[in-house]
Formats: structure tokens, sequence, C-alpha cells
């Protein structure tokens, strides 16, 4: 018992900010990225260096996903790699504290949510409804990435879930080939995508069908001919 208790002392404390704790959603990290971020500032406060590998054993995750997290960190400025010299590399994050103290990404509990806000969280409820599960933080990163980076539109996002769980493919990656597929074709809105499906099925609209009825009638029409008075 001793020898636990000693070991437990030994093994130190990491301390956090309050301010991160009640703000590192609207900062831009998620749950998961949290306790990336406190691994990483463990290792580093005790003068180890924070490998990938090492803190994907302790998370029991990947090193590819530790390694895609800190990109995104970083992407959104949130983190920097500093050189030490003949000491390898550091993960600062003083982006962050920086961002913390201007304020910045940081709003009251009972603040009202932007549209923008509730569009993304449409979005993922639809997703996750389809799906029947809640979406992993790497899909999550891929739904803020089409806000973001590619700006589709939410309703086309929608509907391309909407088609994509038709098709039987609740695959994010489809999804994002259906909206990409859009773009290209230039179909900005659904009633585009639907003219479009019409079009491919060769459906013709009912106000095309009465003229094509009208010429019709035309045609049918005796020819009456013309006559000279001189010919009489």
């Amino acid at each position: 018992m001793e020898d636990r208790l000693k070991a437990f002392l030994q093994a130190g404390q990491t301390s956090i900010d309050n301010a991160i704790l009640v703000h590192y959603q609207d900062l831009g990290f998620d749950n998961d990225d949290l306790v990336l971020y406190l691994q990483i500032t463990r290792l580093q406060d005790q003068g180890d260096q924070a490998n990938p590998a090492v803190i994907a054993h302790l998370m029991k995750v990947t090193e590819k996903t530790i390694i895609d997290r800190l990109k995104a960190m970083i992407d959104k400025n949130l983190m920097e790699v500093v050189s030490q010299g003949g000491q390898g590399e550091k993960y600062d994050f003083l982006p962050l504290y920086d961002r913390l103290l201007q304020g910045k990404g940081m709003r009251p509990a009972n603040d009202v949510v932007s549209i923008g806000e509730k569009s993304r969280r449409e979005v993922v409820r639809t997703l996750q409804g389809e799906f029947g599960r809640n979406l992993s933080p790497l899909e999550l990163q891929t739904v803020a990435q089409w806000f973001d980076q590619d700006h589709f539109d939410p309703n086309m996002m929608v509907l391309a879930i909407q088609e994509a769980v038709a098709n039987n493919a609740r695959s994010l990656r489809y999804i994002e080939a259906i909206l990409v597929n859009w773009q290209r074709e230039n179909l900005t809105s659904p009633q585009a995508v639907q003219i479009s499906r019409e079009k491919r099925r060769g459906v013709v609209y009912q106000t095309q069908g009465r003229d094509d009825q009208a010429n019709k009638k035309q045609a049918k029409q005796p020819i009456v001919p013309t006559f000279k008075l001189d010919d009489l």
C-alpha cells in the first residue's frame, strides 16, 4: 500500500485552466482533443517528448488518429510546432491561450446559437439519425470541413444524406462524392437536383406536353386550298 501511495505521489499532477474546461468546445476542441491536450501537457511538463505513438498507446487509438488530430489543431490555429534545436520539437499551445485571453470563440452559456451553428447541428443530427449512432470525432471533423472549407449548402448536405441512404450507402465519403458531383454540375439547390433527375429519366413537364398536343391538333387540321379569282 505504501509503495502504491509513493508511486501515486511521484506521478505528479497536471493542471488545466478552468477557462479551457469551460470554453474548449467553443474554441474547436472536442472531448478527445481535450484529452490529447492534457496528455501533451503532462508529457512536456515532465520533460518528455510528446511522441504521437506514445500518446496513441495511452489513448487506445491509432497513431494516425493522433497525427490527424494534431494537424487539425494546427489548421485551426490552436497549436504550433516549435523547434527546440537539438532537443527536437515541442507542441506549443500559445495560440490557444491567446485566443482565450482575447475572448475569441468564447460566448456566454445563454447566448443565442447562430444560424450557421444551428445548421451544423441539424446536419449532424440528421447523420446520426440515419446512421443510428453518434458520429466519431473524425466524422465530425469531416462535417466541419464541409462547412468551413468546401462551403457546401446545408440543404444540399441533407439531400445528399437522403440520397446516400436511399442507395444503402451510409458513408461520409459517399455523401461527399454526391456533393462534389452536384457542385461540378452546378446543381446548387434541391429543385435543380430534382430537375436533373427527371431529365435523366426522360420526364417531360406538363406545360411542354400541352404545347406538343396543341401542335399536333394544328397538324391534324385539313389544309384548305386557296384559289385565285383568275383561275375560276
